[in-house]
């Protein structure tokens, strides 16, 4: 009854955990944003960005402090160290921002408390009966704010559309001909567009609220403010410009292109989770507010269309592990079923799988463990019925011993008692396993962190179904008297194992050439595999970063944006391709129309019918644009990409960062490394992360005329930004919705480099002067982006891997960056960074942390044998083990990621189990009086049984995830391949080599005994 009420509650625990396809492994992380439209790269750096760094200096718990000054924009992001909670960095970088002080009346911002993976819901607006203006007022005031309702998404954003302004274009030859100034619009205007409140007024009995209403509604309203008067005529707005409905200058435009549709020019939206939140009932909250949307809540013709939805990368996942997981416990069944003769007993040891699942939930619920790929993935079926196989055989096979007589409860329980010692401790010893996995940081944390209190949830769970329910039910069932089916292969293997123990031990010494050829071809394949930091994370999608060339227009862009979409299109495997050029108009990415992003939407795998892999389809699409002039691209994908530009700075798997003040001469280094790297094995994708040098058209003020007309730099400053810009003066509400008003002078005053020096300011004496005569203007190049690192300027180079491991790349890069790369070394400075960085963490920790781990596995065996000599015979099985493991990843061309190093760490706990199986036996015979020679081959070859259905449960359990191909597969492959193999070659080990050993030692301290007792009684003999 007990175990059914733990069943319930964890039932109820699995419905209640968050499940997503991959943990979120994004640090804690504040982005500080800042807007002021207009002010170039260099002005944002020096007048925002610097004074933010400075503020923001030595805040507790940064690791690193990043920032990007682009056109009108800054974004500043700060890491911090794991544990620091996301609210307390929030509000303690928002306390320093209240005392920076910043010209423009900029007020910084900061980003919605997200993460990369927050990004789980992306739509379309489609239409054909309304334009693209409607499209945008429909997403900004409908759309997104019924998706901001649903609980737990924290931001909705538009991308691509057309932001609609109440525009003034005035005529300059009409303000000078009316003697009218640009402040004069702008004070008119902002004194004609007011409500106002007058308190109440009292009639009666009642009280009426008092509005003074004189708000502006529309362009004719706008049209009949009063500017000034001449001879008693008044002057209005529309005597001195036209009024239109214009928008914002776009900054970027969408493009999506599917099987069913075609848009050159759309309206996007991006949905964005808060963190933390369980991604299923946020998507839950989606599904039903777009389903209402599509139904009556948006204007006929009008319907959203996703694109992405996390919902569908989670059920692939999902999809794969669960296909995974119920192909290892069917193979588990089928094993013990084989081995075990009968139906009752395989199932009974069945049983242990789904209870101690359902305990890991109730665990992963109380610890906010969340489901995920490798939370579940990593669970060996065949590694949680070890000890209930164990359990089971030693009762089963008292009933093979005694077929006609009734089994006493007594005596099995003293079987069980005994069996129940070397089940506890090699349990734990797994779990002890684990614990390297407890000390990793940052991305390898946040990975395999989850999945290790998994695992040992489930053992703790595997151990009380082996203590308290398989004891009683093997009982139960095995209890009456009863023919037991003779299992004759595995009886012919055990007579055949025996024959052979005993064949090894007459000459045990034999056993040790093979295993130094073991450790040695060990060594050397661990010398040989290739290195990396992670297996990559295939999230069934591509990604892509897309630079054109500087300076680009919006149009180009569009078109080269439209042609790069039909070719990807082109690929049979691919089901939509969504580019975003530029930015969106709240300009939260510091991106030119230069710079496209691309989403790669895949139809599933096993519909390909051309037999490529995602890795070969896009060298496929990295030939074919090649091809095309003017296209510089790196491939990710959707989640990665976010993840390592947040945590690394680089839109890549690895960059090279060269730090120093000049933009030039950095560039100039950054243009060599990319020639070198473009020509080792392995790079592609290399690229500046920063866009080139933009045109600019520079007006420079001379103090010296300014001041001998009467004017300030304020004057200047007034003309660029609100009669070129035209920056927002007033506000028009309509309804819920709100529009900027604008004020510029017409286009064709403002054309040229000439017109624009020809524009007129005036002085307090009324004299009109031209803009040429005070300030100089010249066409040049400026820059584009400006990136900082602790506020240090420095410029990124990216690359991603392809058919290369990390380590062998970066020692071949470092070689032939110092030999062509040539540098000033004091202004200069190169850093890798990326999964370099990562790698180097991991590994530096795990070197610490495994010879600690194995020291605790060392007392552990010293306590479960109470014999020190014994608990370092089981240790030496350890190096052996890795045998098999390395020759697998060799022999499948894998790499030793942090992935293959946990399931090494997982070998290790297992091999050794099997080991203590043994060990424990033999040493009970000779408790019980047994000669060594007798208790090794008896006792080796009781456990043949126990030790085979456990290796190879635990073998098969994990097979099918060690060559499974689909989405969520490959973080779980390495680790599947290393237990798979490695396992295979130590139960070898196991079963022959160490009674051999375990003979030979035992032996020696034997005859030493013998030796000092003789020695002891001589001595006693010649005292007498």
């Amino acid at each position: 009854m007990a175990f059914c009420f733990v069943a319930v509650i964890g039932y109820y625990s699995w419905k209640q955990l968050a499940i997503d396809a991959y943990p979120d492994i994004a640090d804690v992380t504040v982005q500080v944003i800042t807007q002021v439209p207009g002010l170039a790269a260099e002005e944002i750096e020096q007048q925002i960005t610097i004074p933010i760094e400075r503020s923001l200096n030595g805040l507790p718990g940064t690791t690193v402090m990043r920032s990007r000054s682009s056109f009108g924009i800054s974004t500043i992001i700060l890491v911090f160290q794991d544990g620091v909670d996301d609210y307390w960095a929030r509000q303690r970088v928002q306390e320093r921002l209240t005392d920076v002080e910043l010209p423009y009346s900029a007020t910084p911002s900061l980003n919605p408390l997200t993460s990369p993976i927050g990004e789980i819901y992306r739509y379309v607006l489609e239409s054909k009966n309304h334009d693209l203006r409607e499209l945008t007022d429909i997403n900004k005031w409908v759309v997104i704010p019924r998706l901001k309702q649903v609980i737990g998404v924290a931001d909705v954003s538009n991308f691509g559309g057309i932001t609609t302004q109440y525009q003034i274009e005035i005529d300059p030859h009409k303000m000078e001909q009316y003697d009218i100034t640009l402040s004069d619009i702008k004070d008119k205007i902002e004194k004609n567009n007011v409500n106002a409140g007058g308190s109440i007024l009292q009639q009666g009995d009642l009280s009426y609220v008092i509005r003074g209403i004189g708000l502006v509604k529309n362009l004719n309203d706008i049209g009949k403010i009063v500017v000034s008067s001449k001879d008693g005529v008044p002057i209005y707005i529309n005597d001195i410009g036209t009024l239109k409905y214009g928008n914002l200058e776009r900054k970027g435009v969408l493009g999506f292109s599917s099987d069913s549709a075609n848009i050159s020019d759309g309206v996007e939206g991006i949905v964005q989770m808060l963190r933390f939140q369980n991604p299923s009932k946020v998507l839950d909250g989606i599904h039903q507010s777009v389903e209402e949307l599509n139904h009556g809540g948006l204007p006929k013709g009008v319907s959203i269309h996703p694109f992405v939805d996390r919902t569908n990368l989670v059920s692939t996942t999902l999809h794969t592990v669960s296909h995974t997981l119920l192909e290892g416990m069917t193979l588990v069944l089928l094993v013990l079923f084989i081995f075990l003769g009968n139906w009752r007993g395989a199932a009974v040891v069945a049983l242990t799988i789904p209870l101690s699942l359902l305990i890991a939930f109730i665990l992963m619920h109380l610890t906010g463990i969340p489901a995920n790929l490798l939370s579940l993935g990593a669970i060996d079926f065949g590694i949680l019925v070890d000890g209930s196989i164990v359990m089971m055989e030693t009762i089963l096979k008292k009933r093979e011993s005694h077929p006609l007589a009734p089994l006493e409860e007594e005596s099995t329980l003293k079987r069980t008692l005994e069996v129940a010692r070397p089940i506890l401790f090699s349990t734990l010893i797994i779990i002890t396993a684990y614990l390297p996995l407890f000390t990793f940081e940052h991305i390898e944390k946040k990975l395999f962190t989850p999945m290790a209190y998994t695992v040992g949830y489930a053992l703790i769970g595997a151990m009380c179904v082996s203590f308290l329910l398989t004891p009683a039910l093997s009982y139960i069932i095995y209890r009456k008297p009863t023919k037991m089916r003779q299992n004759k292969w595995l009886e012919k293997l055990s007579n055949g194992y025996h024959k052979q123990t005993i064949k090894i031990l007459q000459h045990p010494k034999k056993v040790l050439r093979p295993l130094i050829v073991i450790l040695i071809l060990a060594i050397g394949l661990s010398w040989m595999v290739g290195k990396d930091f992670l297996p990559p994370l295939d999230e069934g999608s591509i990604w892509v970063q897309m630079q054109l060339p500087p300076g680009i227009s919006q149009e180009k862009s569009k078109q080269m944006a439209a042609d790069f979409r039909k070719a990807i299109k082109g690929f049979d495997e691919v089901s939509y391709v969504m580019t975003q050029v530029g930015r969106d108009d709240e300009g939260t990415d510091a991106f030119s129309l230069s710079h496209v992003e691309c989403c790669i939407g895949l139809k599933p795998y096993n519909t390909w019918e051309s037999g490529l892999t995602k890795a070969q389809l896009i060298e496929k699409m990295s030939d074919t644009l090649s091809k095309m002039p003017g296209y510089t691209v790196g491939f990710s994908q959707p989640i990665l990409d976010m993840v390592m530009d947040q945590i690394a700075g680089a839109h890549s798997d690895l960059a090279v960062k060269i730090y120093g003040d000049d933009l030039k001469e950095i560039r100039n280094v950054g243009e060599q490394i990319v020639n070198t790297l473009n020509k080792i094995k392995g790079a592609a994708d290399v690229t500046i992360d920063e866009e080139p040098p933009l045109p600019q058209l520079q007006i420079i003020a001379d103090r010296d005329k300014i001041a001998l007309y009467g004017l300030n730099i304020s004057d200047v400053a007034d003309v660029i930004e609100m009669a070129i810009g035209g920056t927002p003066i007033s506000e028009i509400f309509v309804g819920s919705k709100s529009y900027d008003v604008t004020c510029k002078l017409n286009q064709d005053s403002r054309d040229t480099p000439e017109k624009i020096g020809n524009l007129m300011l005036t002085t307090n004496s009324g004299v009109k002067i031209p803009l040429s005569q005070v300030a100089t203007i010249k066409l040049t190049t400026g820059a584009s982006c400006i990136s900082r690192e602790m506020n240090k300027r420095h410029l990124t180079v990216r690359v991603n891997l392809r058919g290369n491991d990390l380590t062998s790349f970066l020692q071949e890069s470092n070689r032939q960056i110092n030999k062509n790369v040539h540098f000033n070394k004091q202004n200069i400075q190169l850093r890798w960074g990326g999964q370099f960085e990562n790698q180097q963490r991991a590994y530096a920790k795990l070197g610490v942390v495994i010879p600690l781990t194995l020291g605790i596995m060392l007392l552990l065996l010293f306590a479960a044998f109470g014999k020190f000599r014994q608990a370092v015979l089981q240790m030496c099985i350890i190096p052996l083990a890795l045998f098999g493991g390395m020759l697998a990843l060799n022999l499948r061309g894998m790499t030793l990621n942090v992935s293959s190093a946990v399931g090494f760490i997982a070998l290790i706990g297992v091999a050794i189990q099997n080991g203590v199986i043994m060990v424990s036996h033999i040493n009970n015979l000779r408790k019980k009086g047994k000669n060594l020679y007798d208790a090794v081959t008896e006792g080796s070859t009781h456990r043949f049984r126990p030790i085979i259905m456990t290796a190879t449960v635990a073998i098969l359990g994990l097979f099918p995830a060690s060559i499974t191909t689909g989405i969520g597969s490959d973080v779980q492959r390495p680790l599947a391949t290393v237990i798979v193999y490695g396992l295979l070659f130590s139960t070898v080990i196991t079963l022959y080599i160490l009674p051999a050993l375990y003979f030979m030692i035992e032996k020696k301290h034997e005859d030493k005994e013998q030796n000092n007792n003789k020695l002891e009684i001589a001595d006693n003999e010649n005292i007498q």
